[in-house]
């Protein structure tokens, strides 16, 4: 699925005792090494959620129900702090559709709303689950910090997570329910169609709201970054790279205009033009790589 095709119809209602089979289902049924599972167990969980205990002034379960059935879990911690922490689980079926970031959306205004001294709504995202990281980015949610060998591994590694936050003062702009105002690049890596002289050149994305920034590098570039803004469907940015040819290493710096657009099978591609301050230019397409 894509982002121009039909939205699922979303909503979320607090889990009662009943539920937690399902739950308890969905969350052994989703757990990957990138999100693991809680290790609930059906009978303690339906027991906590008979005692409210998962419906208190400082955390709450909530049932994602997408298309009139349940499809996942979402759990606030830390209310009371004024700094609360999200967690949220999707079964495979509904996900790549944009039920992720309306629960998100969904979260924001109900607890925003519920709990006045509430201040921050936060939540963290493996360095690889890509998907969650651009739901966090679509629901207005900023990218604030990247916490390295936080997250420890099945088989005992450190990765790390980035953080992100909606404060009260986006969710009271609306900035959870302003969207992307145009493509989403965040998590994406972009190849060179067709090769020229800077045969193998890759760009991998980090997006937030219309900020956008592509570390890459090909034949005889290195260390190249570009940042830029986003709006709606053209990139502006600024580069600069080394540039290691057999004349020894320089460093290269210009500027350039991406035009973003789907191909035909769903994939974004990049037409980019590009000038270097030292006078040379030129014009490319770079088109969307799936990741296995």
């Amino acid at each position: 699925m894509h982002d121009h095709d039909q939205r699922p119809e979303v909503h979320l209602r607090v889990l009662v005792p009943d539920d937690a089979e399902w739950v308890v289902s969905v969350d052994e049924g989703t757990a990957t090494p990138l999100a693991p599972s809680h290790g609930w167990e059906v009978g303690k969980l339906r027991a906590e959620l008979d005692e409210g205990l998962w419906a208190s002034d400082d955390r709450w379960a909530w049932g994602v129900i997408v298309d009139g059935h349940p499809a996942g879990f979402a759990l606030v911690r830390g209310l009371e702090s004024g700094d609360a922490r999200l967690s949220l689980r999707l079964s495979p079926s509904v996900r790549g559709r944009g039920a992720g970031r309306e629960v998100l959306r969904q979260l924001a205004d109900h607890h925003f709303s519920a709990s006045p001294d509430l201040t921050r709504l936060t939540g963290r995202a493996h360095e690889h689950n890509i998907p969650m990281q651009r739901a966090f980015n679509a629901a207005g949610f900023r990218m604030e910090a990247r916490y390295r060998e936080s997250f420890q591994q099945a088989d005992g590694r450190y990765a790390a997570e980035w953080g992100y936050a909606l404060t009260r003062s986006d969710w009271d702009d609306g900035r959870h329910r302003a969207g992307a105002q145009g493509y989403d690049l965040h998590g994406l890596v972009f190849e060179l169609e067709d090769g020229d002289d800077h045969d193998g050149l890759t760009l991998r994305f980090l997006q937030e709201g219309r900020r956008a920034i592509a570390r890459y590098d090909a034949q005889h570039l290195a260390e190249g970054e570009l940042a830029g803004i986003l709006v709606r469907d053209l990139l502006e940015y600024r580069f600069v790279h080394l540039d290691e040819s057999t004349e020894g290493t320089r460093q290269r710096t210009g500027r350039g205009r991406s035009q973003v657009q789907r191909r035909e099978d769903g994939r974004l591609e990049l037409i980019d033009t590009w000038s270097a301050d030292h006078g040379a230019h030129g014009r490319r397409l770079l088109v969307e790589r799936r990741e296995s």
